[in-house]
């Protein structure tokens, strides 16, 4: 009700895509008002908006309707002989090219469980191991927490990307203090525990004189591409990106910079469970 409100801006389209008729929304509307003692709407330039009530009250509401919709998506699938979904956190950086081949090799060991895949966690994905949004979370770099179980992916070369004709394409290695001068595109400014700018750049002092911040990788592919800047990037994430490109990598440093990428799994996880074992084929795919 107020979530539709909110959409449409008045209570008449509102109700149309509820099903009811206008005057049974605007009941149930000051009904609700009078039961809070506050108004939830109120009327700017033509259209309903929420009031701080309101907008309290939509943020319940969004919680409360995408939790319903993921249970009752999750009942669908026990009536279909799926008796366990494993919820897998990656972000934008892991990219998506090796997940058929993950899903097949799961698929073939575990036929009553099946995985679904969570975009872009919350940043904290500890956090939701540790709550059951998640139940397997891949990450780079992060610290091993009381409570988790970490499962070894692949040692990852942090590189260089540009295009052919930029400076660096000349060079056999890229050095730290050549980024000086660079345009820098990234996803995030934040450091964080073994990335580039904990690694590569705060150890030497040496920072890019521009720094832009585009949020994800595919943007900062796209910002490369279009000979806006430079980037530092794991080759993992990287590969897919390569086909079909004019992009170019170069190592930094003589003895480069890398990371690790790992599996988190909670550790109370019972052996051979459906979550372990999904672990146990992300292992295999990186073997």
């Amino acid at each position: 009700m107020v979530q539709m409100i909110t959409q449409t801006g008045n209570v008449s389209d509102a109700a149309t895509i509820l099903g009811i008729t206008q005057s049974a929304l605007s009941h149930r509307i000051r009904e609700a008002e009078r039961l809070l003692s506050t108004p939830l709407f109120i009327r700017r330039n033509k259209k309903l908006v929420p009031t701080s009530a309101g907008e309290r009250l939509l943020h319940s509401a969004n919680v409360i309707l995408k939790e319903m919709e993921l249970a009752e998506f999750d009942i669908a699938k026990y009536s279909a002989g799926i008796n366990q979904t494993l919820r897998l956190g990656v972000d934008h950086r892991v990219g998506s090219h090796w997940l058929p081949e993950l899903y097949q090799a799961f698929n073939d060991k575990v036929l009553d469980a099946e995985i679904e895949l969570i975009s872009d966690p919350n940043p904290d994905a500890f956090y939701c191991l540790r709550n059951g949004r998640l139940d397997i979370c891949i990450m780079s770099g992060a610290k091993v927490q009381a409570g988790f179980q970490s499962h070894f992916l692949l040692k990852d070369e942090l590189v260089a990307v540009c295009l052919p004709e930029h400076d660096f394409a000349q060079k056999e290695l890229v050095q730290v203090e050549d980024f000086l001068d660079q345009i820098y595109i990234t996803d995030t400014t934040t450091p964080e525990y073994h990335r580039e700018y904990e690694q590569v750049f705060s150890p030497h002092n040496t920072f890019p004189q521009q720094v832009i911040r585009v949020g994800r990788t595919d943007t900062i592919i796209a910002f490369i591409k279009a000979g806006k800047g430079i980037s530092i990037l794991p080759k993992w994430t990287l590969q897919p990106y390569l086909a079909n490109s004019r992009l170019i990598y170069k190592s930094i440093g003589e003895s480069g910079f890398f990371i690790d990428w790992m599996a988190f799994t909670r550790k109370d996880e019972v052996e051979h469970s459906p979550c372990l074992q999904l672990a146990d084929c992300l292992v295999a795919l990186f073997d």
